[in-house]
């Protein structure tokens, strides 16, 4: 085990540490009364969060690092950056802004901007979906020519 290996091993183990923390006081911490949520929902929340944004920094300084190390390797990275911008074109394209009829809902969301927004979420979702299942298809079907 390399010390960098170790480091990264205690910083494993102190997420988790306070992760077990939240979730027990979201479970274990009462309730809000009259509300019937959990006391501690919000900072159950913000600490997703937080380890989100986390995880998102060291994916994106992992690959930066990794397009230093092997620059002919960048080709490959701005064509899979490429396809995912012509889906996400396509998934926009295909969405409809067309006002829903929802009886009762006096919300903003209602507008043709979010409903084409979450059609993109939606069709993009599908779209690569829909490729994972070709690719592991493509996959098993070529073993067994092989």
């Amino acid at each position: 085990m390399t010390k960098l290996s170790k480091y990264l091993s205690y910083g494993l183990y102190l997420l988790l540490a306070v992760t077990l923390v939240f979730a027990g006081l979201f479970y274990f911490g009462g309730e809000v009364e009259d509300a019937g949520y959990p006391l501690y929902t919000e900072s159950f929340l913000n600490w997703g969060k937080v380890l989100l944004m986390i995880a998102a920094a060291v994916a994106i300084l992992f690959e930066i690092a990794n397009l230093l190390l092997h620059p002919q390797a960048a080709i490959r990275s701005l064509i899979s950056i490429a396809l995912l911008g012509v889906i996400v074109v396509i998934a926009y394209s295909m969405g409809d802004g067309t006002p829903l009829q929802l009886v009762g809902y006096k919300g903003p969301d209602n507008v043709p901007s979010m409903l084409i927004l979450g059609d993109t979420f939606l069709y993009s979702t599908y779209i690569l979906i829909g490729g994972a299942l070709v690719a592991i298809l493509f996959t098993e079907v070529s073993r067994i020519f092989k």
